[in-house]
């Protein structure tokens, strides 16, 4: 029985130095602004003007596909609940990621369903992204531009 108590006290030990010593693993920048382009779709899909706020920078310039410019403020006014909107989905496709210092650009295709006041729509955009670090998420979009897919 001493034989076993010393055994399982040398493992937790050896367990608790591998814990220790154990580095975790580091998400490169891209990966970082992958996530963030995760969250970004999702925020429009669930109404999240708490993310939107964290996530938009309150310089943000917005250009939509009809080449409306909105700021933040007015960007947030999409992201809300609006009575008669059910959202169905909200998707994004990075296709280009990439940082420099402190500068990082995404592009990509974003595809959202949406029925408003029982009309069904379809919509699919490409956009590109400007972020800078900084913010409470370490990255903060700086500017949206929307057009149409080739």
């Amino acid at each position: 029985m001493r034989r076993l108590a010393t055994t399982l006290a040398t493992l937790a030990a050896l367990a608790a130095l591998a814990c220790a010593t154990a580095t975790p693993a580091r998400s490169s920048p891209e990966d970082e602004l992958r996530a963030l382009d995760a969250l970004w779709a999702r925020m429009y899909a669930t109404h999240d003007t708490a993310a939107a706020g964290q996530l938009y920078d309150a310089g943000l310039e917005f250009v939509s596909a009809n080449g409306r410019t909105k700021t933040k403020l007015q960007e947030m006014d999409d992201v809300r609940a609006q009575p008669g909107l059910v959202m169905n989905y909200f998707r994004s496709t990075p296709t280009v990621v990439r940082v420099s210092g402190d500068s990082g650009f995404v592009a990509g295709a974003a595809a959202w369903r949406f029925t408003m006041n029982g009309q069904p729509r379809d919509v699919l955009r490409a956009y590109e992204m400007m972020y800078l670090r900084g913010g409470p998420l370490g990255w903060r979009i700086v500017r949206v531009r929307m057009g149409t897919v080739p």
